[in-house]
């Protein structure tokens, strides 16, 4: 019996070699009434960035911000993970703070994920044009990327768990606005 075989990715032209900014997404989705852009903060699991690539494209998300530095790189593993969505996004690298406030000026409310979050997540209003960020495995948001954030959510857990991971926060939170904007 033959051994199945993952299928092998490429790496698409479009985003190693991604010639699309933030601003020209931002000119895209001016007249949108909802939109979504999530932005990693240093996020260095490669499997977390393919899987929030994946959840993204899977719930209708129209960007995602990477961080330019100390990320992990969108190689064959992301694409892996990804199931191949990585080509289906816009995936900009760019400085992550320079990204919050070129969205806030442009009517984005943008929310950070944070285990001690002002927000439960189930109380938020995810409707309109939103920012979703998630900060690195082990160290979370940055403290000055936090400070841009409008809201700090919080995903409601049991007590006996301190969080979850990267990729499965973001993917929680997206349903979440998928479901309230679906409503």
């Amino acid at each position: 019996m033959r051994e199945k075989r993952a299928p092998k990715y490429k790496v698409p032209a479009n985003i190693a070699e991604s010639n699309t900014t933030l601003r020209d997404v931002l000119r895209n989705l001016k007249d949108r009434k909802n939109a979504c852009i999530v932005v990693l903060d240093e996020l260095t699991d490669v499997h977390n960035v393919g899987a929030i690539i994946r959840s993204s494209v899977a719930s209708g998300v129209d960007a995602i911000v990477i961080a330019k530095n100390n990320q992990a790189p969108i190689n064959d593993t992301v694409m892996h993970t990804s199931a191949g969505t990585a080509g289906m996004i816009p995936v900009i690298a760019m400085n992550v703070n320079d990204a919050i406030r070129t969205m806030k000026e442009n009517g984005f409310w943008v929310h950070g994920l944070f285990m001690s979050g002002e927000t439960n997540l189930w109380k938020s209003d995810l409707t309109g044009k939103v920012g979703i960020v998630v900060g690195s495995e082990g160290e979370g948001i940055h403290a000055m990327t936090m400070k841009l954030c409008d809201y700090g959510l919080a995903i409601p857990m049991d007590s006996k768990v301190e969080s979850l991971n990267a990729s499965v926060s973001v993917a929680v939170a997206l349903y979440e606005r998928l479901r309230q904007i679906s409503i």
